[in-house]
């Protein structure tokens, strides 16, 4: 199969790139990008499987490179720990005054005038912390993950959970 068209853009996680036989699903990590095996006829069939494909990458605890060629084979380094650190969160109308900056959509679960900044915490056994500064609150990347989140504190703790959009600067 020879590739016909490959347009990486460093803004997108999820894309598509066209080969001679259709249509394969591909998905940017820091690292490297992982194209799905299938192939489709269509470019929407292809950035579904690959949103799948990105949401089982996420659940693996271990993300290993995964290899075109199976007589490839290549050395894992451990897993490097993520180093949580706030970043400061926009509105919609603060990104439309700054538009020389790329922003990536982001979701806080709010409660009231709060906004919740750790949940679900199995080490410390504790269901939800709450914080009135925004800019410290925990943010998900995935509209989905942050809905069942948010779900899950409703049928514990209460009603009056709700999503809020907001923006953090891309770095990439």
């Amino acid at each position: 199969m020879r590739t016909v068209n490959l347009n990486i853009d460093d803004r997108k996680e999820i894309f598509t790139a066209k080969t001679d036989t259709g249509y394969v699903g591909c998905v940017k990590e820091a690292d490297y990008v992982c194209f799905t095996v299938e192939v489709f006829d269509s470019a929407l069939k292809a950035a579904n499987k690959a949103r799948s494909l990105q949401k089982a990458l996420r659940n693996k605890n271990e993300k290993k490179a995964v290899s075109l060629n199976t007589n490839v084979k290549k050395t894992s380094k451990k897993p490097k720990k993520k180093v949580a650190y706030s970043q400061k969160l926009y509105t919609l109308a603060e990104t439309e005054a700054m538009p020389l900056l790329r922003f990536q959509e982001v979701w806080v679960i709010t409660r009231e005038n709060l906004y919740v900044l750790d949940c679900l915490d199995k080490e410390n056994k504790r269901l939800v912390r709450y914080t009135p500064n925004k800019d410290k609150a925990k943010y998900y990347k995935d509209h989905e993950e942050a809905k069942m989140t948010m779900r899950v504190l409703k049928s514990v703790v209460g009603p009056g959970f709700d999503l809020a959009r907001f923006f953090v600067e891309n770095k990439n």
